[in-house]
């Protein structure tokens, strides 16, 4: 009986510890400054496997200050003129995303 390998790559263990991060980030949102670490240490983790981020995270934190974004407490989210601008509530931050027609 052969034994089966296990395909587990650098990427790979990686990309299951930044999900594991952001998790452990959105438990512990009352403590900012661990979460804010958790956030830091998920974005060293994805420069130094060089890999992107996943569509689910891409846009879940601010990249200046590292905050997960939950709104309503570290998140001020607005609509105007075709836009949604997301302004982060730690440091000011401003993100605009563009609103496309289907």
């Amino acid at each position: 009986m052969k034994k089966k390998k296990y395909n587990i790559t650098y990427k790979n263990i990686a990309k299951r510890r930044i999900f594991e991060l952001y998790k452990l980030a959105i438990e512990n949102i009352d403590n900012i400054d661990l979460a804010r670490r958790y956030i830091f240490i998920l974005w060293k983790i994805k420069n130094k496997a060089r890999i992107r981020l996943h569509k689910e995270l891409r846009n879940k934190f601010c990249k200046k200050c590292y905050t997960p974004w939950i709104v309503g407490k570290t998140l001020q989210i607005r609509i105007r003129k075709g836009r949604i601008i997301y302004k982060c509530l730690y440091c000011n931050r401003v993100k605009r995303f563009i609103i496309r027609k289907v």
